[in-house]
């Protein structure tokens, strides 16, 4: 990866994605490029210089000068922040993609963080049953995409979140912000999208980079389950029961994590590139302030679920990763923080 300067003449540097060139490479005449993006990742409009002594031609130099990465050949590593276009030209507002982890909120037990270090900023997904147990069935921010009874669960909220105004539907007022079709993507190899009762999704597409992508709309189907709803509560955000979103609410979407088998079965030995040790990046000393937080126990037969012995003899192994979110017609995104944890040697049968 590398910078084109961006000092002079203007460069234009193409290229194919992977996709594309094994599809180029088919030689069957089918390849067209019918579609194409336009993005601003690396662009930061707070260069804008409206004091520059130059006058106003000079206003936007720094950032007509930036620095702009080389084209990624690699489909999900380019233009995460995609230009779009309205036809509405006295628009105040821009629709946003929130992620509802509000603890004051009532449903504060089912959408929030996990509150403990080491991952206090991140939803903690159980790789096993038992690591579910273990992590203590009152804690929120674990979800277990093993028991569709415990409920916590990823809510994201999209709409305009614009202070001082009285809450309206997005699809009545602003018509042409609303989103109805939602792009989620995950790497397969660790886990999948589900319901909040634990019903796995079918993805539309897996491309050479193991990266799942799920289409859901508000349209519910066997494809992508119901997943989107429109948020139909227009009270005060600061309302205990109300949606997050402060303005304009279009629709919300509510989902779980599930596990890939890979992840499940075995030692976290068997796949030491995928799995670290909580001693590599998060000191035991971190486990064992979450695990003295937590105060989870095991109270039917099976073994005693001590987490605060097991994080500091090694027990407890992880792997960061993330969930992208993306509205298909305004490009807006967002990236969910997940740590998927395997406790490897705690077992219980009946607790």
């Amino acid at each position: 990866m590398a910078f084109l300067d961006n000092s002079g003449d203007i460069i234009l540097d193409a290229v194919l994605t992977d996709v594309g060139r094994m599809r180029m490479a088919q030689g069957d005449g089918s390849f067209k490029i019918t579609k194409f993006a336009l993005g601003d990742d690396e662009i930061n409009y707070g260069l804008w210089n409206s004091a520059h002594g130059s006058g106003s031609a000079y206003y936007d130099l720094e950032i007509r000068q930036t620095p702009v990465l080389e084209a990624f050949s690699n489909n999900a590593a380019s233009l995460k922040h995609k230009l779009i276009s309205y036809t509405n030209p006295n628009l105040l507002y821009l629709p946003e993609l929130i992620l509802n982890t509000n603890v004051n909120k009532t449903y504060a037990d089912k959408v929030a963080f996990f509150p403990y270090e080491p991952a206090k900023n991140a939803f903690v997904v159980a790789a096993t049953r038992n690591t579910a147990i273990a992590l203590g069935p009152a804690t929120r921010g674990v979800i277990d995409p093993f028991n569709a009874r415990k409920d916590s669960y990823i809510r994201l909220e999209f709409g305009l979140n614009a202070d001082g105004k009285t809450p309206v539907s997005l699809r009545k007022e602003y018509s042409e912000l609303n989103e109805t079709q939602f792009i989620i993507e995950c790497d397969s190899r660790f886990c999948t999208i589900t319901d909040t009762n634990n019903r796995a999704l079918r993805h539309a597409f897996h491309n050479e980079s193991s990266i799942a992508t799920f289409v859901v709309s508000s349209t519910v189907s066997r494809l992508n389950g119901n997943i989107v709803t429109e948020m139909t509560q227009f009270g005060s955000h600061l309302d205990r029961d109300q949606p997050d979103i402060k303005y304009a609410r279009g629709n919300m979407l509510q989902f779980k994590v599930g596990v890939s088998s890979l992840l499940q079965n075995g030692l976290p030995s068997d796949s030491k590139s995928l799995w670290v040790k909580h001693g590599s990046a998060y000191n035991s000393t971190d486990w064992d302030t979450a695990a003295g937080s937590i105060v989870a126990r095991c109270n039917a037969s099976g073994e005693a679920n001590n987490l605060d012995y097991r994080a500091t003899q090694g027990d407890f192994f992880h792997i960061d990763t993330n969930i992208r979110v993306t509205a298909v017609n305004t490009g807006v995104s967002m990236d969910v923080p997940i740590v998927i944890v395997k406790s490897v040697n705690f077992t219980s049968s009946t607790c």
